[in-house]
């Protein structure tokens, strides 16, 4: 079963946990589909939450104290993290709904604060109305959903060439990319039975492509570039394709990587290892999305 059929199941259940990142996911997933935060499952009511909410989104029931990770004092946010969670997958331009009648409403701005006076931080909205108005009301994924993202400013998609007759959305990529990495000469994971089924959602994949010698250097040139784009006369926005053969463990890794860059996640960028990467994108507000376009697909013997 594909993570679209997975997630449709989930849906249909109303089992899906959202993660702050504005994907949502299937029960079964440990970790998010898109930035691959892992995530928890209460104890009192099974559900399961992102591992940033440090409380149950259901049952307000506390994370356990293993899945506090090694954070020296407990579950300390910083300010970037709280106000992250506040926001959540909201985005200027786009619009989005409180779960009541005619609430829905489009973001105009977002100040992230912190601010000298009160509200720390603050959003404003416009409603349906057509009047504007400014608040510091936090997402709440029980509640809160996404009507229509804003245009990206960076797309990331991963392909494999193995699968380039295939039609879909995403078919041409190639011809319309800004920037095409190609990892296809760096040691193929395939090669080995024990990854050969698995893909780049699995964590033993991801360290096995950030480990080959050459990839992580690789990735901090193409962040470089990027930066080169978007200060450039070539405005966002832009698409960048990474390729391998197949498309399930190197070029996904690869732009799992970029993403977390590219949005300024320091922190998920330092499970790659490109934490100073993405020093150069925080607090750019950068809207990234990621596409994987032949990671369900299945295995090409070769």
């Amino acid at each position: 079963m594909t993570y679209l059929d997975e997630l449709a199941a989930a849906k249909r259940a109303r089992r899906v946990w959202g993660c702050p990142c504005g994907a949502d996911n299937p029960p079964s997933y440990d970790a998010c589909h898109d930035c691959q935060r892992p995530s928890w499952t209460c104890a009192n009511c099974g559900t399961v939450n992102a591992t940033v909410w440090s409380h149950c989104q259901e049952c307000d029931n506390a994370i356990p104290a293993e899945n506090l990770g090694d954070r020296e004092e407990g579950f300390e946010m910083s300010w970037e993290e709280h106000t992250a969670l506040q926001v959540g997958p909201r985005r200027v331009g786009g619009r989005y709904d409180h779960g009541y009648t005619d609430s829905e409403y489009e973001v105009l701005a977002i100040d992230r604060g912190p601010r000298e006076s009160w509200p720390s931080w603050q959003i404003t909205v416009r409603g349906k109305d057509g009047e504007a108005r400014e608040h510091c009301t936090g997402w709440d994924p029980r509640r809160d959903r996404i009507v229509a993202q804003p245009p990206a400013d960076v797309t990331v998609v991963s392909i494999g060439r193995l699968h380039d007759d295939a039609e879909g959305e995403w078919a041409d990529v190639l011809t319309r990319a800004t920037i095409a990495l190609d990892l296809r000469p760096f040691r193929d994971p395939h090669i080995r039975a024990d990854l050969r089924q698995l893909t780049a959602h699995d964590q033993v994949v991801r360290d096995t492509v950030m480990n080959t010698p050459g990839v992580r250097l690789l990735l901090a040139a193409t962040a470089l570039q990027i930066q080169g784009y978007l200060a450039g006369p070539a405005v966002a926005p832009m698409t960048v394709v990474t390729q391998c053969a197949g498309g399930r463990h190197r070029s996904a890794t690869a732009a799992m990587a970029l993403r977390s860059v590219v949005s300024g996640d320091i922190e998920q960028a330092a499970t790659y290892g490109l934490a100073d990467s993405a020093k150069a994108f925080s607090g750019r507000g950068l809207v990234v999305n990621l596409i994987h376009r032949d990671l369900e697909r299945d295995v090409i013997e070769r």
